[in-house]
């Protein structure tokens, strides 16, 4: 099959920007009245039905790639939909043979194996040019025996490698109490879900054989005798990473010992923290595959509970597309092909078919796009947000549904995870999906709060929710001040030391992304810097400032993000503007700006730990950097009216904009998301503000 370049815009079907400049004049009385209003209609008609609004995520092929290897591990697979999956993996492959985590980006090792093997288990032939391409990248790069640790375990599981190639991990931590270090707890939520069942798995050590056409032995650069799985650092003796390296080795050999008394139970216990947490859990990939893995690795059946719930929740994720255009859905599964486990029962879809009745008939025209997560929480807020912004009434019937949405959304009765380092706090929180109640987040319940604070609903629907849901992130306040996104005090350094740790983002400290948001907020509902909280979320800001004038950003890419929440949240303090310490930073943004007025930032950044110019104007990120003039103070300045001119311009003939880049955070350095909401509600966001400020200065131009 030819490579197709523009496979990724398959999902959303690309609409060209309208050919030449847009030219405004808009007296002060009527701001961009007329401009915006196609944007707020494209806008309000992307709202589902049960007044959410829910958009792709799309991340790398990584996850497809694993989510055959599920699959293929349960002795469960679905023809079709792997076929679908590998159709995608292979039309977004480059040239130069190789898969990355983000576009643009660099190749990378462990995506390309997993997604070369994922291709060789759907029947590519070895001889095709790309997957010669991609062979010679791995081999060049070092082969099978310099991945990272995610990948090493994917390839045991297959007895490609030997476990003795992974790092251990005894399932007996899940007895280490929560104020000893290293338990369970000190790890952030997304590692937490992934070490626990990972401990089953790799102390039973259960392989699953593929068929035996389906080898890798050409990805090696050593014979089988030479092969080096060892971790090394090249830190000194004296070390945390040279003391958990030590540590690896006597916990191998404790892996050998004939008798160990505690093994049994301790699987037993992560199996029951599995279920419980799967049982409430919906939609975040990681847990539920590696939760489906060790438990079929215990000998549960395909046909069990806790099998079919997190199968069930994978298969939601599947996006079917096609090469000549979107399938037909029933109206509720529209646009992204994106369905809720009901909707599965509803069309009679099993998650657990065989082979010989497929999810989906797939063609070579058919491609299956399988997200890491889904983000409707997280939608629906700053779609509202956006909308309410740009003038539509907060008692617009549309509004006041998404509102009662999210009003049902909230977790009240869950003492999830965060408990068990807050202990004072009580449940009321919003997670970032459908379904997680154990994992609620800060950021999400920041943007929810935000949005009932502002909609015209009665008092009696809301005022509970706001007043619990205030408490709780109140609550969640770190010692430094600062606020994490899952945990409080989630700072345990040692996790991040450890072999198990190459991806370096096994916790989930304190960021001023949602440190400026939560000033914002409390600020938007009463708070003054003289409030003790304030006070302390200011000090740990100005802490974290870079010397360029910027501040990081956690989970957006990276020093724009960051920089705007943190502007943002000053701004609504009424932080003077004029302060050396905020001049810096606007500075600093005007001097990023690209000759087309716009801005970019590439993931990069993370890893250069300095900001890194993307090589093109995207439309996110220019709208972040645009409300940070605006916050700071620079609303009448010229880059700030080059920026909305931007933005105006660069509009596709539907009223939004079209964005092909990453520009949100999973894993810094790791796992990139290109958010397919971001280009609809956050330019116009940025609009705007932009609008409601110079109202106060005369005419806007572009």
């Amino acid at each position: 099959m030819a490579q197709d370049p523009d496979i990724l815009e398959r999902i959303e079907p690309r609409i060209e920007p309208l050919p030449g400049a847009i030219s405004l004049e808009v007296p002060v009385e009527e701001p961009l009245k007329d401009p915006l209003r196609g944007s707020i209609d494209h806008l309000l008609s992307l709202q589902r039905s049960d007044g959410y609004w829910w958009f792709t995520l799309e991340a790398n092929e990584g996850v497809g790639a694993g989510f055959i290897f599920v699959m293929n591990y349960l002795g469960c697979v679905d023809e079709g939909l792997q076929r679908g999956i590998c159709n995608r993996i292979r039309d977004v492959q480059r040239q130069d043979g190789t898969w990355s985590v983000y576009k643009d980006g660099p190749g990378d090792l462990s995506t390309t194996i997993e997604c070369y093997l994922a291709l060789k288990i759907g029947g590519w032939d070895i001889n095709d040019p790309m997957m010669r391409r991609a062979r010679e990248f791995v081999l060049k790069s070092g082969g099978i025996e310099k991945t990272r640790v995610f990948t090493r375990i994917h390839l045991a599981m297959f007895g490609f490698l030997p476990w003795e190639s992974c790092p251990a991990m005894p399932p007996e931590m899940i007895f280490l109490p929560s104020w000893l270090p290293m338990n369970i707890y000190d790890f952030s939520s997304w590692a937490r879900c992934t070490v626990v069942p990972l401990t089953i798995l790799m102390a039973l050590k259960r392989t699953r054989r593929l068929p035996k056409h389906v080898t890798i032995d050409e990805l090696f650069c050593s014979p089988p005798d030479q092969r080096d799985y060892s971790f090394t650092t090249d830190k000194s003796l004296i070390s945390w990473e040279k003391f958990f390296i030590y540590l690896n080795h006597f916990l191998k050999v404790y892996e050998r010992l004939p008798f160990k008394p505690f093994r049994k139970s301790a699987i037993r216990r992560c199996a029951d923290w599995i279920w419980k947490h799967i049982q409430q859990t919906e939609d975040i990939y990681p847990a539920l595959a590696y939760g489906a893995v060790a438990l079929s690795a215990m000998g549960y059946p395909n046909d069990s509970p806790q099998i079919r719930k997190p199968l069930t929740a994978l298969k939601m994720f599947n996006q079917h597309y096609t090469t000549h255009s979107l399938p037909a859905l029933p109206e509720e599964i529209r646009d992204d092909g994106q369905t809720r486990p009901s909707q599965l029962r509803e069309l009679g879809i099993d998650p657990c078919v065989s082979s010989d009745r497929p999810l989906t008939t797939s063609d070579d025209s058919t491609r299956i796009h399988q997200q890491c997560c889904i983000s409707p929480v997280w939608d629906t807020p700053w779609s509202t947000t956006a909308l309410l912004d740009a003038g539509v009434s907060p008692s617009h019937p549309a509004l006041l549904k998404a509102g009662n949405w999210l009003l049902s959304k909230q977790i009240t009765e869950t003492r999830g995870d965060w408990a068990v380092k807050n202990r004072k706090g009580n449940p009321g929180g919003w997670a970032f999906e459908f379904e997680n109640d154990f994992f609620p987040d800060v950021d999400d319940t920041i943007q929810v709060l935000t949005i009932l604070k502002r909609l015209d609903m009665p008092l009696q629907e809301k005022s509970e929710a706001i007043r619990r849901g205030l408490a709780w992130v109140q609550s969640m306040q770190n010692r430094d001040g600062g606020w994490g996104a899952f945990d409080k005090n989630q700072n345990c350094i040692l996790v991040n030391h450890i072999p198990f740790s190459d991806h370096d983002a096994c916790l989930d400290p304190s960021s001023p992304d949602i440190t400026g948001r939560m000033i914002e907020l409390l600020v938007r509902l009463g708070f003054s810097s003289d409030n003790p909280a304030v006070a302390r979320a200011l000090d740990y800001i100005w802490k974290h400032q870079e010397a360029f004038g910027g501040w990081f950003g956690r989970w957006g890419v990276n020093y724009l993000y960051g920089t705007w929440c943190v502007l943002t949240g000053l701004n609504a303090l009424g932080w003077n503007m004029e302060d050396d310490r905020t001049r810096l930073a606007t500075s600093w943004l005007v001097s990023l700006q690209r000759p087309d007025g716009g801005f970019g930032e590439s993931p990069e950044s993370y890893v250069k730990k300095e900001f890194v110019p993307l090589n093109v104007s995207t439309p996110s990120q220019t709208a972040w950097a645009l409300m940070a003039l605006v916050a700071g103070g620079q609303a009448t300045s010229d880059a700030a009216r080059r920026a909305a001119s931007f933005l105006l311009k660069s509009r596709n003939d539907l009223g939004s904009w079209d964005e092909e880049h990453y520009t949100g955070t999973g894993f810094p350095g790791h796992f990139y998301i290109r958010y397919h909401g971001y280009r609809h509600f956050f330019p116009l966001l940025a609009l705007a503000r932009y609008r409601n400020e110079i109202q106060k200065n005369g005419t806007l131009r572009s």
